[in-house]
């Protein structure tokens, strides 16, 4: 089920969120990176799609969406020194972020414009899939 309207994350109201388009060059190379290492081949992944890793864990969206459980992701990522983050948007925009601006929930931060998206770091060593379907999908390599 996918929420009317989204909790707004206070950290992006009013102040300022650090977005850089990334060129379609290299937007390319990445997405083929990030389908590459975590076998997506569909245009969405799972749990909609199965896929052949077995150590995806999803919930059902709404579990995740509040501003606790946002800034328990942040910091998990902040922990293991993750400061910046690719943002792959079914808008076809792909941004890199500072992990404190993540957002990774349907549509641009409380805004149901943005769809679905992938969220992962330079290295693709964990990634984060929301879907049109209400669900978040979550993954490490380890």
């Amino acid at each position: 089920m996918i929420l009317e309207k989204p909790f707004r994350s206070s950290r992006k109201e009013g102040g300022s969120c650090k977005k850089a388009i990334i060129s379609e060059e290299v937007s390319s190379n990445s997405r083929k990176d990030m389908e590459r290492v975590w076998d997506i081949r569909q245009p969405y992944w799972y749990p909609l799609f199965d896929c052949s890793r077995e150590d995806l864990i999803s919930f059902d969206s709404e579990y995740i969406e509040s501003e606790e459980k946002l800034n328990d992701i942040i910091t998990l990522l902040t922990h293991h020194e993750v400061e910046q983050v690719i943002e792959f948007l079914e808008t076809g925009e792909t941004l890199n972020i500072q992990v404190s601006n993540l957002y990774p929930y349907y549509g641009c931060n409380g805004e149901l414009s943005g769809g679905e998206g992938f969220w992962t770091s330079h290295k693709m060593d964990w990634i984060i899939y929301v879907s049109h379907e209400g669900t978040i999908a979550f993954v490490e390599s380890g």
